[in-house]
């Protein structure tokens, strides 16, 4: 009788320790499945758009909910790579509307570092990226003139010919891996006016801007219903893993500017992401 007591005593010891162990074991689970980790994904592609201070060592990502940390470069339209370190988030004030650099202190989002004592042009939308994304795309030398001067008469005729519209004015703007990056304006149709940005040679990409035609604004605020041969300004240019186009432009205007990344679909551009800066109240 004895024996059978004990035997179930230690059948019981057993079961409890058995019970502790597991809820130990349980806790500890938890503790480290709850616990902050910082997020290591080094495989997704991140690209994000910002601007410098004055100064050009300094970028702000004014794009709410973007991850700093992982964003490791930058590049600008003359196709320099340079690394950045992320160095804190910038509250900002109510003075932050106007996104350029002069109004830098007062703007909110996350402020990068440029590294190497480097700088980056204030004038211009600044691109950000993450390690993937440059192992994901070739970039491709682009070489802006420093003023557009008129098309050729050939690329004039084809392209012409291809959209079925006569031009009004083109010109050429910059270099592209022995390509062409062209500004077309096409003759109107009653009220109707076509822009379009053009890359190619002996085939063509088109990014077409299409408006009403209004006297005051027809593209942008205060145009004056006419589209500068320098609104477009190309930042960057990359050919992804399947070979298709990718571009970052910014087109400004009086009261800001819109920036664009596009990939090539046949021969059209379609928007990938984009966002703007505002600088109406200067």
């Amino acid at each position: 009788m004895k024996s059978i007591v004990y035997l179930s005593f230690l059948v019981s010891l057993i079961a409890c320790q058995s019970k502790k162990e597991i809820s130990q074991n349980k806790k500890q689970t938890d503790t480290v499945s709850t616990a902050t980790i910082p997020n290591t994904d080094d495989t997704k592609e991140f690209l994000a758009f910002g601007f410098s201070n004055e100064s050009g060592n300094k970028i702000l990502a004014f794009e709410e909910g973007i991850k700093p940390d992982y964003f490791t470069q930058t590049i600008d339209y003359q196709n320099n790579i340079t690394p950045i370190k992320f160095e804190g988030f910038q509250k900002g004030t109510e003075s932050g509307v106007n996104l350029v650099s002069s109004n830098f202190k007062n703007c909110a989002g996350q402020v990068f570092l440029v590294s190497d004592n480097k700088k980056v042009q204030n004038d211009l939308t600044n691109v950000i990226f993450n390690d993937a994304f440059l192992k994901n795309h070739s970039l491709i030398s682009v070489k802006t003139l420093s003023q557009p001067i008129k098309i050729d008469e050939s690329n004039k005729n084809k392209i012409s010919a291809e959209r079925k519209r006569k031009i009004k004015e083109a010109w050429k703007i910059a270099n592209l891996d022995g390509e062409n990056v062209f500004i077309v304006i096409f003759e109107p149709k009653k009220d109707s006016i076509l822009a379009s940005l053009v890359i190619g040679d002996k085939s063509y990409i088109y990014r077409d801007y299409p408006a009403k035609f209004d006297v005051g604004s027809t593209w942008r605020v205060d145009d004056g219903g006419e589209f500068p041969n320098d609104a477009i300004k190309v930042l960057a240019i990359f050919r992804n893993k399947v070979g298709e186009l990718e571009i970052i432009t910014e087109w400004a205007g009086a009261e800001g500017a819109n920036i664009e990344y596009a990939k090539a679909n046949k021969n059209r551009f379609v928007t990938i992401k984009e966002a703007s800066r505002y600088w109406g109240a200067l």
